[in-house]
């Protein structure tokens, strides 16, 4: 499980390297949702109905539609096709698809481990995190590099702040902020991503991962004013249509909780079978 997570935070990473952007990264992501089900049919032997399969292409669909609706008109893809470093893109595609593939074998083993170990979550946390950090040694040079281009941007400045948090902020470089900033928002994620793989499916997870990718990008638009089209709303709708029907999906494919107590109760309160002893006639002579 560790050489897995391992594997999907440095495939993801290294593929920035290889000019690939965040829009198209985040579509590549999406496609998480459709790993995850072919990887639980041919792995572990799922079998998904009809409609789930729908709603997961629906999914899927609609992410995909409306971060291509974010970008624009694709300028950057355009550029990407006449750029000559298209060898680079190729291989960064090859590293993201390796690392979506592995994220939904990862996303099936943690199911099945809480299934046969129990819901301890916090500790798959804790354990996935801490034996991954050694692993990290192998990359020493590169962090290190990242570490002193990070320590040369601008300090962080505000006038109307009182004088010693003024002092305070000018201590670090503004990128040190929005690091620890990051690693707050990430311990969040992790940590209600670790939470909800211990209570459903790695396929309901990947629907609501998705969902949240989508959340992501409107609140992107809002927030630097840029122009609702009709691709984006178009995406949006797909998007939340498909959460509905596998929403509705999993509901009428699990029993009722309350047949579940009552046959449990049942059970309980079932009376032990009494076995009747033969009476012996003594005969009196």
């Amino acid at each position: 499980m560790v050489a897995l997570y391992f594997g999907v935070s440095v495939l993801n990473n290294l593929a920035f390297g290889f000019q690939v952007s965040m829009p198209l990264h985040i579509v590549f992501r999406s496609s998480g949702l459709i790993a995850n089900m072919v990887c639980g049919y041919f792995v572990m032997r799922k079998r998904y109905p009809m409609t789930q399969i729908v709603s997961v292409v629906l999914v899927t669909v609609g992410v995909v539609i409306a971060t291509f609706a974010s970008i624009g008109q694709t300028a950057e893809i355009e550029h990407l096709q006449n750029d000559d470093s298209r060898h680079e893109s190729f291989i960064g595609i090859v590293l993201l698809t390796c690392g979506v593939v592995l994220a939904a074998l990862l996303g099936l083993y943690q199911e099945n481990t809480y299934k046969k170990y129990g819901k301890h979550w916090k500790e798959g946390l804790f354990y996935n995190h801490a034996l991954a950090l050694p692993m990290f040694l192998f990359f020493w040079k590169d962090i290190r590099n990242q570490a002193i281009a990070i320590s040369q941007a601008s300090p962080m400045y505000a006038s109307p702040t009182p004088g010693f948090i003024s002092g305070l902020l000018v201590l670090l470089p503004t990128l040190w902020y929005s690091l620890g900033i990051n690693v707050v928002s990430q311990l969040a994620c992790a940590t209600g991503v670790h939470r909800m793989t211990s209570m459903s499916s790695s396929l309901s997870l990947n629907v609501v991962l998705n969902l949240r990718k989508l959340v992501s990008l409107i609140l992107s638009v809002l927030l630097f004013r840029n122009p609702i089209t009709l691709q984006m709303a178009f995406g949006c709708m797909l998007v939340f249509l498909g959460t509905f029907a596998y929403t509705r999906a999993s509901q009428k494919s699990q029993p009722p909780v309350n047949a579940k107590k009552n046959s449990a109760a049942n059970r309980r309160t079932r009376p032990a079978k009494t076995v009747a002893k033969p009476e012996h006639s003594h005969k009196i002579d």
